[in-house]
C-alpha cells in the first residue's frame, strides 16, 4: 500500500504529464509566416528586398542571388537558380509561381493595401 506522500508524489507527476504538452506548445514562438503575395518577380532585376519577400528565402539567400547574377549575369532558368549557395529544390518549388525572367516586377504583398 502506498502512504500518503507517496499518493501526493504520483499525483503531482501524473500532473505534470498531464499538463507539460500544453505547456510545450505554448512555450514555441510563434515561426512568422511571409504575408500572402500577388504578382511576379523578374528575378534578374529584383533588389534583395524583393527577393526577400518570396516565401522560403532569406534575406542571405537574397543577397547570395544578387550577388550570383551581377557576378555571371541572368538567370535564364529555374534550374539556374540552383547554382546559387543555399537554393535547393524546395526553395524553387516555393518560388516558381512569382518568378519570371522578362518584364516588369509586379510582386506585392495582399495584406498590404
Amino acid at each position: 500500500m502506498m502512504n500518503v506522500v507517496q499518493k501526493f508524489f504520483v499525483m503531482v507527476i501524473l500532473a505534470v504529464f498531464a499538463v507539460a504538452p500544453a505547456l510545450a506548445q505554448e512555450a514555441q514562438p510563434a515561426t512568422p509566416k511571409k504575408p500572402t503575395l500577388e504578382g511576379k518577380l523578374n528575378i534578374n532585376t529584383a533588389t534583395v528586398e524583393q527577393i526577400d519577400m518570396l516565401p522560403g528565402m532569406s534575406k542571405k539567400k537574397a543577397e547570395a542571388v544578387v550577388e550570383y547574377r551581377t557576378g555571371n549575369g541572368n538567370f535564364k532558368t529555374l534550374e539556374d537558380l540552383m547554382k546559387v549557395k543555399g537554393i535547393k529544390q524546395k526553395t524553387i518549388d516555393r518560388i516558381k509561381d512569382y518568378i519570371i525572367f522578362e518584364g516588369q516586377t509586379t510582386l506585392k504583398r495582399k495584406d498590404k493595401a
